[in-house]
């Protein structure tokens, strides 16, 4: 009976570039789970900002629970200090006062990124175009409104928070 030869152990250049790649994987997959996107609210894109009012983009077909879900976020970013506002990419409203960078806030959420352009914002504020102003109103789907008094939320008509702000 032939017995066969015993195995080679393997070199340690071998070993240590298995070692590397399993940990290249290991690494990946934790980098992944960890940056993934939040699944509670729809994707969205800030699109432009003129002072303390913004305006977001969300896909055409997001849908009102999905709105809501991303106003209820809004809210949540404008407790405590404020400064939740930042992780969801909304650059200061109020970087001068001493109270904070996120005293007063509204936002806009549309599904029609054209009217949540900046030219679009900007007609809608200076208010001089009835027609762009009426456009710009009938085109929100949510709205998300903070002072150092009140805070508002309301998905087209249906008010879904309203009340006095918890402050800075």
């Amino acid at each position: 009976m032939e017995t066969s030869p015993a195995p080679r152990p393997l070199d340690p250049l071998v070993k240590t570039a298995l070692t590397i790649c399993i940990g290249l994987i290991v690494i990946t997959v934790v980098g992944m789970i960890l940056t993934a996107p939040d699944r509670s609210i729809p994707p969205y894109s800030v699109i432009a900002q003129n002072g303390e009012h913004v305006t977001v983009h969300v896909p055409p077909r997001t849908t009102v629970q999905e709105i809501e879900a991303l106003l209820v976020r809004f809210q949540a970013a404008g407790h405590g200090n404020r400064e939740g506002f930042a992780h969801l990419k909304i650059n200061p409203t109020t970087a001068g006062e001493p109270a904070g960078r996120y005293q007063r806030i509204t936002i806009y959420v549309f599904d029609n990124q054209g009217l949540a352009e900046e030219v679009s914002l900007t007609e809608y504020l200076r208010g001089a175009d009835p027609l762009a102003r009426s456009s710009f109103e009938r085109g929100v789907r949510g709205v998300y409104r903070l002072t150092a008094e009140t805070e508002f939320g309301a998905v087209g008509a249906k008010v879904l928070f309203e009340g006095k702000s918890s402050g800075g």
